[in-house]
């Protein structure tokens, strides 16, 4: 027999049962609901917050280490810098075409870890390095095994929580924690007074405290709410129950669907969501791989400017935070954030290259901190893809393409810095602020999209059902959100 629960996840009392076909009814309480919510927050959200804190600390280390003597140590000449922040990224999209295939059929818990702590090992190598060669191969396979990372934390994300829920923990995985203490690390790290260059004990520190967070994350992150090593077994039921409501998929591994990846290509949220994170990434290249560099041409030491480097980041976590906050007490405020964000960071970089930075040194260095909100459009639009995209198979191929062109745009973007132009960098800044305009553009295009899309289904389906069966059976025939009639998107 079959009976309809509720789908709202936090009812003030006790919801309809679910009768499984096993003469097993589970009810969903208020109470259960948290117990699980509050479960799930305190073993996923910190693991993935490591893991993604871990990914940006080792990136942005390029750029603390040329300050600290890289770039002499290592003879870098002309554009081998740039290339260094690129060839990180060929890795990258290398990597991406077997990843839809493995987060498919791999345990993700598992498939993280173990990149994570290759990826640590591979970062300790690079202290080893002397050439741009070394340099280069090293980046290139960091590349290869962070590919995974992002594609996987969207899967996650949609996994573990509600479509509400999700804008908010996105804030917390994708963060700037790296950002804020990464400058204070290195500046600690510069104070070492030991045989090897400064600049090595960065990657050696670093990469070893990944090595040891990614065996961390292998034992510890569950593939699946089904076989969270946290929940009893009626919370392993009761958690589908909860995330019954997304109807975007709970399970990872399922059937390989082509008409998914064709469903996609056809989707004009889709090519929103890609033109989104081309924008982002043509500015995270600049700002990831050249900040640091920008803020020394202001007359600062190697020691202050890497502290000085930190605010723009704090920027960033503050705004993210707050902005994310207040979507999940006010629905369909994301493109408005997203797009919010991106005209901020437009102004930052506008400031930076047209402000003389001798005779308005502080104005000048409010814009770069300006552009820390560049990050806030990047949260709301992994949190909109992993919301509005419903069927395995379609969730990742989007964390897959996303990542893809998130590659390609920081291959790039390194490469509008031109050697000769440091420490203004005129043509790299120019390239931000098209990067700004950019993604403040397709926010609005795709809050329009998911608006009149909800119009539309309304009037020709009915005002949807909210029933928790209806999103288990979605999650049970892998519906993605155009196939499923009943789903509606967030905006």
């Amino acid at each position: 027999m079959t009976s309809k629960v509720q789908s709202e996840a936090y009812a003030a009392k006790p919801m309809e049962p679910l009768d499984h076909g096993q003469g097993e009814i589970i009810p969903l309480t208020q109470a259960q609901a948290r117990r699980l919510l509050l479960k799930t927050d305190l073993v996923v959200m910190p693991l993935v917050v490591l893991s993604m804190t871990l990914a940006f600390l080792d990136k942005n280390a390029l750029g603390y280490t040329a300050i600290y003597g890289l770039k002499d140590d290592a003879h870098l000449v002309g554009q081998q810098y740039s290339w260094l922040g690129s060839i990180f990224y060929f890795g990258y999209l290398a990597m991406e075409f077997p990843n839809l295939y493995l987060m498919t059929r791999l345990p993700i818990g598992k498939y993280v870890g173990t990149c994570l702590a290759l990826w640590g090992a591979c970062l300790c190598f690079m202290a080893l390095c002397h050439n741009f060669g070394g340099l280069a191969t090293i980046r290139f396979l960091l590349g290869i095994l962070e590919a995974a990372i992002l594609p996987c934390m969207m899967i996650i994300n949609s996994m573990w929580y509600l479509r509400e829920e999700q804008p908010l923990r996105t804030a917390f995985w994708y963060n700037t924690f790296a950002g804020v203490f990464g400058g204070i690390l290195s500046y600690a790290i510069g104070h070492i007074n030991g045989s090897m260059s400064t600049w090595k004990y960065i990657f050696l520190i670093y990469g070893a405290t990944t090595v040891l967070a990614g065996a961390l994350v292998f034992f510890g992150l569950p593939d699946s709410p089904a076989k969270a090593w946290f929940f009893n077994a009626e919370e392993k039921n009761l958690a589908l129950i909860r995330l019954a409501p997304n109807q975007t998929g709970i399970e990872a591994n399922k059937k390989f669907h082509v008409a998914h990846i064709i469903e996609a290509l056809r989707d004009p949220k889709c090519y929103c969501i890609w033109l989104g994170v081309l924008g982002y990434a043509l500015a995270n290249a600049g700002l990831t791989n050249f900040n640091p560099l920008i803020i020394s041409g202001y007359g600062f030491s190697a020691a202050r400017t890497v502290l000085m480097a930190t605010p723009q980041a704090a920027v960033a976590m503050v705004s993210q935070a707050i902005l994310t906050t207040i979507s999940f007490f006010k629905p369909n405020l994301r493109c408005i954030f997203w797009v919010f964000g991106s005209v901020m960071g437009m102004i930052g970089a506008v400031m930076l290259h047209s402000l003389n930075v001798e005779t308005q040194r502080n104005a000048s260095l409010a814009g770069v901190y300006l552009m820390g909100f560049y990050n806030v459009p990047w949260v709301f639009l992994l949190s909109l893809s992993s919301s509005n995209t419903g069927g395995a198979t379609k969730k990742s191929f989007m964390g897959m393409s996303i990542a893809v062109v998130y590659a390609v745009g920081n291959i790039i973007g390194p490469q509008f810095f031109l050697s000769s132009q440091s420490p203004k960098y005129a043509l790299g800044i120019g390239m931000m602020i098209f990067s700004f305009a950019l993604m403040a553009a397709a926010g609005l295009v795709y809050h329009g999209l998911c608006f009149f899309e909800n119009k539309r289904r309304d009037s020709k389906y009915g005002m949807p059902h909210d029933d928790a069966d209806v999103g288990l059976e979605a999650d049970r025939n892998d519906l993605t959100d155009v196939q499923n009639t009943n789903f509606r998107y967030t905006y």
